[in-house]
C-alpha cells in the first residue's frame, strides 16, 4: 500500500471509529490548527521544598570519595560522532538544525536507555561556561515496566556530562543520579541515615541547570515533582560491581564510576499528580530555565499521550536561598503564572520574552514546535508529504533548553535507528541526536 493510500485510510478510520479508540500514544488530531489557540490561565499548582540530611556523614564513609566537576570533565571517555545520514533524515526541517552530534555506538542503538533532555552550562551561569568548561548535560531514563518489563532499575536515570569546550570534539561521561533509601520501597526518603543510597527514581523529561543546582523532572502519578541535585556534591564510589549503593567492598552503581546524589525534592502540594486527567494535580513532565524574567524562573509542562486531554504550563520563580525557588518558611512556592494549551503531547517547554515554546510528538510522523502566548499561537509550516505542514519539527523530540550567553536553542531526540524503521506503520529515518539552532529562528 502506498503511503499517501495508508494516510487516506487511517483518516477514513478516524472519521468512523468512536473517540476512545483514536486516541493512542502519540496521536495528532485531524485538525491541529487548533494548537494555535493563545494560552488560557488556568489555576496555579504550589510546590513544597523536602531537603534531604545526612549526606556530609555519607559523603565521610569509605568507598566513598568526593570528587569535583573538573574530575568529571577530565575523565570524559565516550566520544560523539558526527549523525549519519539515516539520523541526521530526522532532525528538524524548520527551524534547521546548524549543530548536530549523535552519541556513541552503544548508546545510539540501546532500548534499555533512553534520552529524555538538555541542558546546558548556559543555564548554570550567565557567562555560558561551568569553570573553564562549556558543557551539555543529557538526560537518559532507564526503560519502565510497559516499555521493557518489569525491573529494578525501570526509571532510574543518568546524565552524559558532555565536555563541549571543543564543539568539533565532544565527549562526554555518564553520572548516575541517586537518592537516600529507607531501606524500603519508598521513593522519596529524605534522609542517608543508613549511609546508603538507592537510584532516583525520574523520567528526567525535563532537566534545568542553575547555579550548582540540577533540576530534574520525577516520574508520573507520583506526590514528588522535582528532584535537586547539586554539581558540588559529587562523588566516586570504588566498587564496580552491578550492585547498588554500599556492598561488602565499599559503594557501588551498577558499574558508573561516578553518582550525583539527591540534595532534596519538591513534591506536589497538592498531592500525587495524575495522568489520566487535565485537570487534576499536573505531573512535570518537562522543565527548563528562563533567564529573560525577574527573577529567573523554572518553567513546566505535562504531558498526556491521549491527544484530548490538552497540558498546562507553569512558572516557578527563582531566588531562593542557594539556587532554590524562592519559597516562603515553609519551603512553599506558588506557581507565578499557569495556563492550558491546546497542543496535545507536549514533551518540551522554553519560555522567552512572554513567548512559550513548546514541542509536540507524534509516533508516526515529525513533530510540531509551537510558539504561544496569551493573545496568539503559530508554528512554522514547511513542505512535508503526507502530514500536517506544521509537522515541521525533528522526529520524535524531546526537551527544550536555550543557552542564553550563545544564543544557541538545544533539543534531542529520542528514538533509535531500529525503532524507527521498525515500530511505525511507514519505516521512518532517523535516530537519537542532540543538536541546536539560533533562537532567533523560532517561530
Amino acid at each position: 500500500m502506498s503511503t499517501s493510500i495508508a494516510r487516506l485510510a487511517a483518516l477514513l478510520l478516524l472519521l468512523i471509529t468512536p473517540l476512545a479508540a483514536a486516541t493512542a500514544a502519540h496521536a495528532g488530531p485531524v485538525d491541529d490548527s487548533t494548537y494555535g489557540t493563545p494560552l488560557v490561565a488556568v489555576p496555579g499548582a504550589g510546590l513544597v521544598w523536602h531537603p534531604t540530611t545526612g549526606l556530609a556523614t555519607l559523603k565521610a564513609q569509605a568507598g566513598l570519595t568526593p570528587v569535583g566537576f573538573g574530575d568529571v570533565m577530565g575523565s570524559v571517555n565516550h566520544p560523539m560522532r558526527a549523525c549519519d545520514s539515516t539520523e541526521a533524515a530526522g532532525l528538524p526541517i524548520l527551524p534547521a538544525a546548524t549543530v548536530s552530534w549523535c552519541w556513541d555506538t552503544g548508546d545510539a542503538d540501546t532500548e534499555t536507555w533512553i534520552p529524555q533532555s538538555v541542558t546546558t552550562s548556559g543555564d548554570a551561569d550567565d557567562d555560558g561556561a561551568w569553570g573553564p568548561y562549556q558543557v551539555i548535560l543529557g538526560g537518559w531514563n532507564h526503560c519502565n515496566s510497559a516499555e521493557c518489563g518489569s525491573n529494578p532499575r525501570n526509571n532510574d536515570a543518568r546524565v552524559a556530562f558532555i565536555d563541549y569546550t571543543n564543539p568539533s570534539a565532544p565527549k562526554y561521561r555518564w553520572v548516575y543520579l541517586v537518592a537516600p533509601t529507607d531501606g524500603t520501597a519508598n521513593a522519596n526518603a529524605t534522609s542517608y541515615a543508613n549511609n546508603t543510597f538507592g537510584p532516583a527514581k525520574a523520567h528526567i523529561g525535563g532537566m534545568a541547570w542553575y547555579g550548582d543546582k540540577l533540576y530534574v523532572s520525577a516520574t508520573g502519578a507520583n506526590s514528588t515533582g522535582i528532584r535537586v541535585f547539586s554539581m558540588n556534591e559529587i562523588l566516586q564510589v570504588n566498587d564496580g560491581s552491578s550492585a547498588i549503593g554500599r556492598t561488602g567492598s565499599g559503594y557501588a552503581a551498577y558499574g558508573y564510576q561516578y553518582v550525583l546524589p539527591e540534595i532534596g525534592f519538591y513534591s506536589y502540594a497538592s498531592g500525587t499528580c495524575s495522568m489520566s486527567t487535565d485537570s487534576g494535580v499536573p505531573c512535570f513532565a518537562s522543565i527548563s530555565l528562563d533567564r529573560g524574567t525577574t527573577p529567573d524562573s523554572l518553567t513546566a509542562v505535562e504531558y498526556f499521550s491521549d491527544p484530548a486531554l490538552h497540558g498546562r504550563l507553569y512558572r516557578y520563580h527563582l531566588g531562593g536561598a542557594n539556587f532554590l525557588l524562592s519559597g516562603d518558611s515553609r519551603g512553599y512556592t506558588p506557581a507565578a503564572q499557569a495556563y492550558r494549551a491546546q497542543v496535545g503531547n507536549m514533551q518540551g517547554v522554553l519560555s522567552w520574552n512572554g513567548t512559550w515554546y513548546v514541542s509536540h510528538s507524534r509516533r508516526d510522523e515529525r513533530g510540531q514546535l509551537w510558539a504561544l502566548s496569551t493573545s496568539t499561537g503559530r508554528s512554522h509550516t514547511c513542505s512535508n508529504p503526507y502530514s500536517s505542514p506544521r509537522a515541521c519539527w525533528s522526529l520524535h523530540p524531546e526537551s527544550l533548553s536555550y543557552n542564553y550567553a550563545t544564543g544557541m536553542v538545544w533539543s534531542l531526540t529520542e528514538w533509535t535507528r531500529n525503532q524507527c524503521a521498525t515500530e511505525t506503520a511507514t519505516p521512518q529515518r532517523c535516530g537519537r541526536a542532540v543538536f541546536a539552532f539560533p533562537r532567533t529562528a523560532l517561530p
